[in-house]
């Protein structure tokens, strides 16, 4: 059964629960086996699945969706997939590397009692770091990447990359002083 992608945007818009039940029904199994794909985990893809839906049912007066639902939520999961496998990387050098970590910080801290609620805390600050420091920073710290890999994949010159993750680290630093 398909529905005309208008009468479905026009019924999310206004609330409409069965407009949601029916792209919730159509969609959700094959985003979860694609989440699955990219995670590597069906849980965790069942999870991003869910919080996919539950933002898509929180953003639905102001969602701009060009075109069919269909590509927009396949996007949407996967991004959402790969800022679990970001966070997920992040968790394990946190946990492996403490010694690198502490530098960012203004007190010394100790990352083997570091509880998951703080590691939570460093993700969600990584994440809202501006994007272009964010993405320098992950792929420095993150993905152990050199400055002039980075440099040359996103375009940069070399300063700059230098100038971003200086930055980055600057903030986070700030951010998270109150970690102990």
């Amino acid at each position: 059964m398909n529905i005309d992608e208008s009468i479905l945007k026009k019924g999310l818009k206004n609330g409409d629960t069965e407009v949601f039940k029916y792209l919730f029904i159509r969609h959700s199994p094959g985003l979860i086996r694609y989440g699955s794909t990219i995670t590597k985990d069906s849980e965790v893809a069942r999870e991003l699945a869910q919080d996919l839906f539950l933002e898509l049912w929180e953003k639905r007066t102001s969602l701009q969706v060009k075109g069919s639902f269909k590509p927009y939520l396949y996007t949407s999961m996967y991004h959402k997939a790969l800022n679990w496998l970001r966070a997920k990387k992040i968790r394990e050098i946190y946990e492996n590397n403490p010694v690198e970590i502490s530098n960012w910080f203004a007190s010394p801290v100790n990352f083997g009692l570091l509880d998951p609620l703080k590691l939570e805390i460093i993700e969600q600050q990584i994440r809202i770091l501006p994007e272009q420091c964010r993405e320098v920073f992950t792929r420095a710290v993150i993905l152990d990447e050199k400055q002039s890999e980075i440099a040359a994949g996103l375009g940069l010159n070399i300063k700059t990359v230098e100038n971003h993750l200086s930055r980055a680290r600057k903030i986070l630093r700030e951010k998270l002083k109150k970690i102990r």
